[in-house]
Order: C-alpha cells, then sequence, then structure tokens
C-alpha cells in the first residue's frame, strides 16, 4: 500500500498514532553504519495531530514536520487502540507501550492532578504522576545505564508529567502566569536557568500584537470565517493579543507562538543541564500543545489549524537546527507522535 493511501484510511480512525525517526544526510548515514547507540533521544508529541495534516500541506511543510515526514520512517498504520483517547491517556501511553488501562491513567481527569504536590510559585493547580503506574523508556534506559537523564517540557502539567512516569527527572510545564515551573513532587526550589528564562518575560511581550498570516491569502485555501469555530467570536485574521501585558499569559496557549516558546525553553534545558552529550543515552520530551488548542477552537479544517501547522513546522525546523548546533547530529535520534487527534465540527460536516 502506498503512503498516501495508508495515510488517507488512518484520518477514518477515531484517533491515530504517527511517528517518524530520522536524520538527514551523512547524519543519517553514519547512525545507519554505526552500532553506537544514540546520546540523545528526542520523543516529541504534536497534541491532536492529524496524519492527514503531513498530507493536506506537504508542499507548504519546508521545516521539522517536513523533514521528519519526508526523511524519516513514516508508520502509516500506527494508531491508538484504546476508547478515551485525551491528551492525560495519550501521554501515558507513548513511552510506556502500554495500554491506559494499566498505566493508570483512563481519562483527563485522572491524570496528574495532585493538591498534595502545589506548583512551585503558584500559576496551576498542584500536578505530580502518582496514579500513574509502570516503567517508562527512561526506566529502561536507566536501568541499561543509571547515568541517563531526562528533560521533559510542555504547555500542560499533563503533557510533560506522563511521558516519563514516575521518574523524578527534570519536568516543566507553563503556568497561567506566564511562567515555567515544575511542583513539589519534583522540586523543592526552580532551578537558576528556569528563573533566568522567565525572568525575561517573554509572553509578555505579545502585548498588543496580532496572529497574522505569514503567506499570501491564496495560499489558504480555507474560509477565514466559519460561524461554528470559537462560537463565533474571533473567527477572522489578524487574531489580537490582550493589551495589558499581564493579560497575555492567561491566553498564551492559544497561539501559535506557545510552541516557539516550548522549543526555546527545551533548548535552555538542554544547555543548562548538558543533556545529551553522552557516552549515555539522555531523553528529551517536548509536548507541542498549540495544535490542540486550536483545534479545539476552530476545528481541523480551519484556517487557523492550517497556519498553526505551518508555524509549527517552522518552529521544528529552528528548534532541530539549534539543537544540531549545540550536539553532534549524527547521535541524535528523533521520534514523532501525537496523542490524539480531532474531528470536524458535526454542524460543518453535515452541511458539506
Amino acid at each position: 500500500m502506498s503512503r498516501s493511501r495508508s495515510v488517507r484510511r488512518l484520518t477514518t480512525a477515531a484517533t491515530v498514532l504517527v511517528a517518524a525517526v530520522a536524520q538527514t544526510g551523512a547524519a543519517q548515514r553514519r547512525v545507519a553504519s554505526s552500532s553506537t547507540v544514540p546520546s540523545l533521544i528526542v520523543f516529541i508529541t504534536v497534541d491532536q495531530m492529524r496524519p492527514d495534516y503531513f498530507e493536506r500541506y506537504a508542499s507548504q511543510l519546508k521545516g521539522g514536520l517536513g523533514r521528519l515526514y519526508r526523511g524519516g520512517a513514516f508508520y502509516t498504520d500506527a494508531h491508538q487502540d484504546h476508547a478515551i483517547t485525551e491528551t492525560a491517556p495519550g501521554h501515558s501511553v507513548t513511552m510506556s507501550g502500554r495500554f491506559p488501562a494499566h498505566t493508570g491513567i483512563v481519562a483527563n481527569v485522572y491524570g496528574v492532578n495532585d493538591p498534595r504536590t502545589p506548583v512551585i510559585g503558584g500559576g496551576g493547580p498542584g500536578a505530580s504522576p502518582f496514579r500513574f503506574r509502570g516503567s517508562t523508556l527512561i526506566d529502561w534506559l536507566r536501568i541499561k545505564d543509571p547515568r541517563s537523564r531526562a528533560l521533559s517540557v510542555s504547555r500542560k502539567d499533563r503533557g510533560a508529567i506522563l511521558p516519563l512516569g514516575r521518574a523524578k527527572e527534570s519536568v516543566f510545564w507553563f503556568g497561567t502566569d506566564g511562567r515555567f515551573s515544575t511542583s513539589t513532587y519534583y522540586a523543592d526550589t526552580l532551578p537558576t536557568w528556569v528563573q533566568q528564562f522567565n525572568a525575561k518575560k517573554i509572553p509578555q511581550t505579545y502585548a498588543l500584537k496580532w496572529w497574522t498570516l505569514p503567506l499570501p491569502d491564496s495560499a489558504y485555501k480555507e474560509a477565514d470565517s466559519v460561524r461554528y469555530e470559537a462560537d463565533g467570536e474571533d473567527i477572522i485574521f489578524p487574531h489580537p493579543f490582550p493589551a495589558e501585558p499581564d493579560q497575555v499569559p492567561r491566553v498564551f496557549a492559544n497561539y501559535p507562538a506557545m510552541d516557539s516558546l516550548t522549543a526555546q525553553f527545551a533548548l535552555a534545558g538542554v544547555n543548562a543541564l548538558n543533556i545529551g552529550r553522552g557516552p549515555q543515552t539522555d531523553l528529551l520530551a517536548v509536548s507541542f500543545s498549540t495544535t490542540d488548542a486550536v483545534g479545539h477552537k476552530y476545528g481541523p479544517d480551519s484556517r487557523e489549524i492550517h497556519d498553526q501547522v505551518l508555524r509549527l513546522d517552522r518552529y521544528m525546523g529552528a528548534f532541530i537546527d539549534s539543537l544540531y548546533k549545540l550536539r553532534d547530529s549524527s547521535t541524535i535520534a528523533f521520534a514523532l507522535t501525537a496523542d490524539h487527534r480531532v474531528q470536524p465540527y458535526p454542524e460543518l460536516r453535515a452541511e458539506r
């Protein structure tokens, strides 16, 4: 079966998992010809990523998504076979290889919420993996070499916590106060490098700015105004950020720039923690969450999700290029997956 036919068939499933492992050029050949294990595994989860987005926008994907899609092993029959396809259950299976019934994370409400482990400095409810059962990839790496370490980053607490299971590694997520933080399950204070990153107050710099289209209107085939989107409010480009800097963090997750911020924070962590320098294999888990926020608000057939995927492609391209400047590209293995997908608005589909 051809790649395109396989991808189209999978879009009819309730939820899918798409995986890719990629290196490029000479680096790919060196890895293929060497028995040396990677010094860094970069495990990327795109929250609510549908597999047909790759084929739908293929000609416009010039960055990280495009490189992984065209240069890696693309699994067209990889899918999740469990009932409640939400963020928490999905993230609990990606690096554990077990169904939610066996990870203990069967729904978002039974995910990571834990009032006994508050977020350091506030900015969200307490969270921990106390419900999680079993082991994950980082545990298996540490059995092989106790020196292996992990850094997990996401906009969502469950997106950062659950890929690593119960392991007490470096785990951080974004709060409504505009800071990346962690809970007392992992630490008592924030590391200096996290405090320095937060001190830049990057989200607040978007006050009075707009989410605009970087490409001409002709590059987007979708209608810009669909009455079912966003409850009928803020449905036309450009989309404004709040005017007050202190109000931006509350809604920042709804804008593509959140994925850029997540990538910047992950790179800062790699640099500060010396992740991936070897000789052991380290793990960097990054969950990009904006596709989920935009997909819920505007739907999978919207101009907004089209632009979100294109922007994520650019952000991921810059992320990979920056990572290659920090670490030898021949020692890095990438994996790309999704935690769940999304269906179109029923009303819109009925009209069509």
